[in-house]
């Protein structure tokens, strides 16, 4: 089998393992995201591709540890959509010592780590979370921030490097002699529009100006650590503190003078590590025309994915996608087309006929080496549920009736909504809160004798005959039948006449027949489903004429007589 794009990242780490750390080194995979908002699928493609690598890694007997790094200690650079334009005061603090815009966690970082949190778990991803406010408070980075504070000016010209010098105001050796990799969060004011004056190694004290509110102040990091080193000195410090072996990025950190690029020297040269395996993976987005979409303000985030996604399916969107290729979710019509596929892909594994690639990316989308990742394993269609969740106004009852037929019950063994879950919730939301009114089914209220008088004889025939009929077939599979037969036996033909290319014209001219009469279009959603969800009663009214109509009388005539 030709290796996917997981067994080949796997291949480079663990020959990276075996040379750098030896045979039996616990394999250390690193993902990291800053909580500046909602977390959206851009984020979860490199923590996804970090979990398939680790899972693929584990397979192979390797003991693996994946680290994910909440970036909270990170300044607020700007007021996402959706929260009060009053959180500019906190623009320049910290995440973590931010409150939560609606009061219900304990900062604005643990509103959004929850969330993805809750999401994650759900998908079978299970790393060791690591918050680096927590991290830096406890002093974990003393030693490295003062390495990087002793090589302040080796760092500066490693950076020098990759800078554009226009428009600078001060010389390069001004900056050089004043940079310094630590920003300071301010006693005073909590913000980091701050500059280091001055730095003593043995104390590890550090003297700063606040330029926002005018504080000046000094501590040693022996005693407190209110700030973080800058983010191309921070990325490289972790990856020799953790040991990292794997990481990926975003495509723009590997360009020239990128956070990889530099990091590779600054692990190197200042903390004597070398910089971890590194891929590069493109933009995940949110696609398909929907009630709501990521250009009205509204995030496609993993929850919202999750919500109308089943988690296996979800988890193989990423996996049979290489990292560097782009991608959009479909919240649209598309979220359709993308579970029948699912569908075609679970009936090949069942029947043994799937093809390697297919079969892996299956075991990759519903298991982990610990657990199975949930996907619903009594299939109705994805349209079916939604098509009667719409018809019906989210009829539970009614959707189980139809459920229950679809998969051929037996009698007094009706399905329940926990044996259709995930799926039965997926298709709720979606139609709750995806699908645009315009795209909604509308049914009639009553008989439409204009379109009925404009069928042609045999079609008024086959309507006639098909409300007499319901009564008797007011099931899935009979009502089947009935939608095909009925166009052979008004014209005369035995119910298993062999198909052409005449008859299957009258029969799709039967179906828009149907659809007109139901919903005023001419398409729908399948015609057996249709019926059973709009009822026996509604359905009868519907597709029988009105007695004080001469066409109606015309078609009955030439049915029943």
């Amino acid at each position: 089998m030709k290796a996917d794009w997981v067994t080949k990242i796997a291949d480079r780490v663990e020959e990276n393992v075996r040379q750098n750390k030896g045979e039996n080194a616990t394999v250390v995979c690193a993902s990291g995201i800053s909580p500046s908002g909602p977390i959206h699928l851009g984020n979860l493609r490199e923590i996804m591709t970090v979990h398939l690598v680790a899972e693929e890694l584990r397979s192979r007997g390797w003991t693996v540890d994946h680290i994910h790094s909440w970036d909270d200690y990170d300044r607020l650079r700007k007021v996402p959509k959706g929260v009060s334009e009053e959180y500019a005061q906190y623009i320049g603090s910290p995440y973590s010592d931010i409150p939560d815009p609606f009061g219900e966690y304990d900062s604005y970082a643990t509103r959004y780590i929850s969330d993805l949190v809750d999401s994650l778990t759900k998908l079978g991803i299970h790393p060791r979370y690591i918050r680096q406010s927590e991290a830096y408070r406890r002093g974990d980075y003393v030693e490295q921030i003062k390495q990087a504070m002793r090589n302040r000016l080796d760092i500066f010209d490693t950076l020098a490097e990759y800078q554009n010098l226009e428009g600078q105001k001060q010389t390069l050796e001004e900056r050089r002699n004043a940079y310094y990799p630590f920003k300071v969060y301010c006693d005073q004011c909590h913000k980091d529009i701050t500059r280091v004056t001055a730095y003593e190694d043995e104390t590890a004290r550090i003297t700063y100006t606040c330029d926002n509110c005018g504080h000046n102040d000094s501590y040693s990091l022996y005693d407190k650590v209110e700030g973080k080193l800058v983010w191309k000195v921070d990325w490289p410090m972790r990856w020799s503190f953790e040991k990292v072996d794997f990481e990926p990025g975003g495509e723009d950190h590997s360009s020239p003078g990128s956070s990889y690029t530099v990091g590779q020297r600054i692990v190197k040269e200042v903390y004597g590590w070398q910089a971890p395996y590194f891929v590069g993976y493109a933009f995940v987005g949110m696609g398909g025309r929907s009630k709501i979409s990521s250009s009205a303000g509204t995030s496609a985030t993993v929850s919202s994915a999750l919500a109308i996604i089943e988690p296996a399916i979800l988890r193989w969107l990423y996996a049979r996608r290489a990292n560097n290729q782009a991608f959009d979710i479909d919240y649209g019509q598309g979220l359709l087309r993308l579970y029948e596929e699912w569908d075609g892909l679970v009936r090949q594994i069942n029947k043994g006929v799937a093809s390697e690639v297919n079969a892996k990316l299956f075991e990759r989308a519903t298991h982990t080496v610990s657990e199975e990742i949930s996907y619903a394993k009594n299939t109705i269609p994805f349209p079916v549920l939604t098509s009667v969740l719409d018809v019906t106004q989210a009829n539970e009852e009614q959707l189980l009736r139809i459920a229950s037929q679809q998969l051929n019950a037996a009698e007094g063994q009706d399905v329940t909504r926990e044996q259709l879950e995930p799926r039965f919730t997926c298709a709720l939301n979606w139609v709750t809160n995806y699908l645009p009114d315009d795209e909604r089914t509308h049914i009639n209220s009553e008989f439409n004798d204009e379109a009925f008088a404009n069928f042609n004889a045999e079609d008024q025939a086959s309507i006639q005959m098909l409300a007499e009929r319901l009564e008797s077939s007011w099931n899935l599979a009979a009502i089947t039948e009935l939608m095909y037969s009925i166009p052979k036996i008004v014209r005369g033909l035995p119910v298993d006449a062999a198909p052409t290319n005449e008859l299957k014209q009258a029969q799709r001219s039967f179906f828009i027949a149907i659809y007109m009469l139901i919903c005023g279009t001419d398409t729908g959603p399948r015609i057996p489903t249709l019926l059973l969800s709009i009822g026996k009663e509604r359905a009868r009214l519907l597709l029988t004429p009105s007695r004080n109509g001469d066409n109606g009388q015309s078609a009955y005539e030439l049915t029943a007589h």
